[in-house]
């Protein structure tokens, strides 16, 4: 395990550099400057030596290569530099906006596992039924409505007509009904794929022999789902649920958005706007690690859920 652990994060190393490469070279050649965007309405005050001062002075005059090494040579000790709209820290800015998109997306995340897995399970139980293709058909309805539809939808139903909830506006800690409709929307889109692949495993698990063997024995069918069955057909949904989890905390910009929540997707949109290139930059670093990290739980839990896949990639004889 250690070996792997240690092959793995090796990765990482070149992963990052070329997912940085990309951002900033993308952001050093993108049209615009972040200066005249920044300031705006404000630039009429502004001489052109005051701006020509200003770009001196973040940097932005130097040659390509010279701002990037520069950049790298700060990012390996851990300084992601200043935000150039709001002169704060990157690592400030990311300290406070991650861990409130790492909530929700962990809660979302939860949310789908414990909703979306019984659901699967149950429309396998009723393949080809009534029920079975309820299930489906509103996980594929749901999914096929964008979130930026369908958070104004539940808006105007839940606020203005029923009434039962008052507009989750702001960021007021996990512990609150406001997270209610962000949390449900974030899980609501990749519901259908939790479902759909869960009867999927499940299906296909119940087509075993060892399943038949166990149902001659007269074993129960919750011994049989839950000992049997889940344990097998849960691997690909696991696959699913660690990438989905990542998604669900990156993909909270209409959310953010939406319901003016401080989190991770609305730092990103707010860098893109301003072309803030620390802040576009620290967070792709963050997006690439994350994405790593996800991967990499997804992998470790492999082994349990199957003992014949082993750290290696090979299979146990």
């Amino acid at each position: 395990m250690a070996r792997y652990l240690v092959s793995r994060l090796a990765v990482v190393i070149p992963v990052v550099l070329v997912v940085l490469l990309i951002t900033f070279t993308l952001g050093y050649y993108a049209p615009g400057d972040p200066i005249l965007i920044i300031y705006g309405e404000d630039l009429y005050r502004l001489r052109p030596e005051d701006l020509a001062r200003m770009r001196r002075n973040l940097g932005l005059d130097r040659p390509f290569w010279e701002q990037y090494l520069d950049y790298m040579g700060r990012t390996v000790r851990g300084d992601l530099g200043r935000s150039i709209a709001s002169k704060v820290p990157v690592n400030r800015l990311l300290a406070s906006s991650l861990p409130i998109s790492l909530q929700l997306g962990l809660l979302a995340g939860a949310v789908l596992a414990l909703l979306g897995i019984p659901l699967g399970v149950l429309a396998a139980l009723r393949h080809n039924t009534l029920l079975d293709y309820l299930i489906v058909s509103l996980a594929l309805v749901v999914r096929s409505v964008p979130v930026f539809v369908l958070a104004p939808l539940l808006l105007i139903l839940l606020v203005l007509q029923l009434k039962i909830m008052d507009v989750p506006a702001a960021w007021k800690g996990i512990a609150t009904p406001a997270v209610v409709l962000p949390v449900m929307l974030l899980a609501a889109y990749p519901l259908a794929d939790v479902i759909r692949q869960t009867r999927a495993g499940v299906l296909e698990v119940l087509q075993e022999d060892y399943v038949r063997t166990a149902r001659a024995k007269g074993l129960t069918l919750i011994l049989i789902i839950t000992r049997h069955v889940l344990r097998n057909a849960l691997i690909p949904v696991v696959t699913s649920l660690g990438l989905i989890v990542n998604g669900l905390i990156h993909g909270s910009v209409y959310l953010d958005r939406i319901f003016n929540i401080p989190g991770f997707g609305n730092l990103v949109v707010t860098g893109i706007q301003r072309l803030d290139f620390p802040v576009i930059l620290g967070t792709t670093v963050f997006s690439a690690l994350l994405v790593i990290a996800a991967n990499l739980v997804v992998d470790l839990i492999y082994p349990f859920l199957d003992p014949r896949v082993t750290y290696t990639g090979r299979e146990g004889r």
